[in-house]
């Protein structure tokens, strides 16, 4: 007899077990930092695997957990020591979310007349309010990006690629105590400013263009992510109004936050001020998202976002205003959120600055 069929990704089920495999997950609940474990939440033990090249890593930095090391892949293991100790398990729990076809066809192989069913999104749930351990690492991962930005700005500019800006800026997270960049660093200058997510090419900055730059560190795996937008020298009108407008529109939505805020409406306050604007077709994003072990997770600031805030999330505010062939705007920050309002993380000046 096969598993039996598992729920919808969207209706999580009832389990006694729980099988956790997502890496930023698996960190949240033991502390491991390392690329290959998983972790089984029963109702008397809790266990996590790895292989023989995590061991004593594993050893070192978990804590209340059954450790295993297994020969096979982490949940290839885990599925065959449910199977040959017979746990007593009951439901168990898996997380559709992030498991592939593969793993999801193996665990319904290996756990035969077991009852599995998908868990989608209980530990994300757990991990949207952070504790006061997690804001210490993302006070130091905003302060680090912060002085790069500092950096940046008494830094010539102007004649430089974007691939150097970007080397530049990671250089000097990495020497500041940053751990692996959370993203690819976007520096997107000119008539790229307009790309989003325009990554760093070997373009050449000018003189009197915008130059956009995301980036964010990371300190023992909580991240931080911060945008701003420079001026090269002067410039065209029409850029330096969408920047005002931007601008505003990030104050505006930040002075709506607060423990309880509906997302949507925070989306609200800062589309529609950029609508009245006239530039409302030009901000096709959301507002913003959770920040934490993962540089993009719960909740969701846009206008389809059921989600509402709660004191000790951390998200991001990040209106943009972008205007194909001439340029782009957006102005982003890492806040925390109070039972009154919000309170920046990254704190370099939002307004604009003008590089060498």
């Amino acid at each position: 007899m096969g598993a039996r069929p598992t729920r919808a990704a969207n209706k999580p089920c009832r389990h006694d077990s729980l099988l956790v495999t997502h890496l930023p997950n698996v960190r949240y609940l033991t502390g491991f930092s390392g690329s290959a474990g998983c972790v089984l939440l029963t109702p008397r033990r809790k266990y996590f695997f790895t292989d023989f090249r995590y061991e004593a890593q594993a050893a070192k930095e978990v804590r209340g957990f059954d450790i295993r090391i297994v020969r096979r892949g982490s949940l290839d293991g885990c599925c065959r020591y449910v199977i040959s100790r017979k746990i007593k398990t009951g439901v168990i729990g898996f997380d559709g979310a992030h498991i592939s076809l593969r793993d999801h066809q193996l665990i319904k192989k290996l756990l035969k007349g077991f009852t599995i069913c998908d868990a989608a999104g209980e530990i994300e749930k757990r991990r949207l309010v952070k504790s006061r351990s997690e804001l210490v690492k993302l006070r130091q991962a905003a302060k680090i990006s912060d002085a790069a930005y500092t950096k940046l700005a008494r830094s010539k500019v102007v004649g430089k690629t974007e691939k150097e800006i970007a080397w530049m800026l990671e250089s000097s997270m990495r020497q500041s105590g940053s751990g692996p960049m959370p993203f690819e660093i976007i520096v997107a200058s000119g008539p790229r400013s307009a790309m989003p997510h325009g990554a760093a090419t070997s373009r050449v900055i000018r003189s009197g263009e915008l130059v956009v730059v995301d980036m964010g560190a990371s300190v023992d795996g909580y991240c931080s992510d911060a945008t701003r937008t420079f001026a090269t020298g002067p410039l065209p009108g029409k850029l330096v109004e969408i920047y005002q407008i931007v601008y505003a529109a990030q104050k505006l939505a930040m002075d709506c936050m607060a423990e309880g805020t509906v997302c949507l409406d925070a989306d609200r306050f800062a589309r529609e001020h950029i609508a009245v604007a006239g530039y409302g077709a030009h901000f096709g994003h959301s507002l913003g998202h959770g920040v934490g072990l993962e540089p993009h997770e719960g909740p969701v600031l846009s206008s389809l976002s059921k989600d509402t805030l709660s004191a000790g999330m951390t998200v991001t505010v990040e209106p943009g205003i972008y205007l194909d062939r001439l340029g782009g705007v957006r102005i982003e920050d890492t806040v925390l959120v109070g039972t009154r309002g919000v309170q920046p993380l990254t704190k370099f000046p939002r307004e604009l600055i003008t590089l060498r």
